[in-house]
């Protein structure tokens, strides 16, 4: 059958098939799908013209299938068996038994933060799904487009259309140096900041930073002495100098835990950020990721809650 001869079918004519050739008989076949004689005879009428066979012909034992209507019986069930399988409701998503695997993008400090109690949450609900994290990539939302990525994680920011956002938790900043420190002692203001060297954190190597904008509108400029990919190792760098660094709160008292540092206010006011899921519009309805951005956000919320905890 050409593609001229498939495009004047339609999946009621092959319903009306299948009754028609499971029943041999057009009044049973009607009752079968819930269509009047008549119609049935019309659909018949029309199985006959586009597939070139009387399908159905009386005999003194009433209707039979001619041969190739007998050839076409078995392989149609199962042909629209699959349709329904493939029209019919989304698989559930059961985590206890699920296997699959998440990719995600994220610097350094957003596997950091969420991909440890992220892991220990799925050991327990989904013992067999995976995560897949890539690190920063140069497109982030080409990937997420092409469905090379399930999610980014990222402080949340204008993108392209179909680009969702679920945010995760709140994060602001504070400014970070070693015990004893010069600095240590004392509340800083904008200029004394300005004039200690620092370290500044760019996971794409870019140059300048939003600090670096607030100060210019100061009339002030500070002098980046190293410049970083990874937040993880700049606290490691302070630690062992009089260089100063600007980090995510979370991130800095974390590193409190096992270095010797001091955290300070920073002296000017800088917005915050919110650390958040980006995904494509096209995966809302996927019972697998639609489970797993309600995990992420889970496990989110309990970061706040922690973190509100230890501020007291």
């Amino acid at each position: 059958m050409t593609a001229a001869h498939l495009s004047r079918i339609d999946l009621n004519l092959l319903v009306a098939l299948d009754a028609l050739l499971r029943e041999a008989h057009v009044t049973r076949a009607a009752a079968r799908i819930g269509l009047t004689q008549s119609a049935m005879s019309r659909s018949l009428a029309r199985l006959r013209d586009v597939l070139g066979d009387p399908l159905l012909v009386r005999t003194g034992r009433g209707m039979r299938l001619t041969p190739r209507a007998e050839r076409l019986a078995p392989a149609l069930g199962r042909v629209l068996a699959e349709i329904a399988a493939v029209l019919g409701d989304a698989p559930r998503f059961d985590p206890a038994t699920a296997a699959r695997t998440f990719t995600m993008s994220s610097a350094d400090f957003g596997e950091a933060l969420l991909l440890p109690p992220l892991v220990e949450r799925l050991t327990r609900e989904a013992p067999a799904v995976d995560v897949d994290a890539r690190g920063s990539l140069l497109d982030t939302f080409g990937a997420l487009e092409a469905g090379e990525l399930d999610f980014a994680l990222l402080a949340q920011m204008p993108t392209r259309p179909a680009i969702v956002w679920t945010p995760l938790f709140p994060e602001r900043f504070v400014c970070l140096v070693r015990e004893g420190h010069p600095a240590a002692s004392r509340k800083l203001t904008a200029e004394q900041f300005a004039a200690i060297p620092q370290v500044l954190v760019s996971p794409g190597g870019r140059p300048g930073s939003i600090i670096d904008d607030v100060l210019a509108g100061m009339g002030l400029r500070r002098r980046v002495a190293v410049r970083v990919a990874s937040f993880i190792a700049a606290p490691e760098i302070v630690a062992s100098s009089d260089l100063m660094v600007t980090l995510p709160e979370r991130i800095a008292a974390r590193a409190q835990r096992h270095l010797p540092l001091r955290a300070m206010e920073l002296p000017f006011k800088l917005k915050g950020f919110t650390l958040s899921l980006a995904w494509h519009e096209r995966m809302r309805q996927d019972p697998g990721h639609a489970w797993f951005r309600a995990l992420a956000v889970s496990v989110g919320q309990e970061l706040k809650r922690r973190r509100a905890a230890e501020r007291g």
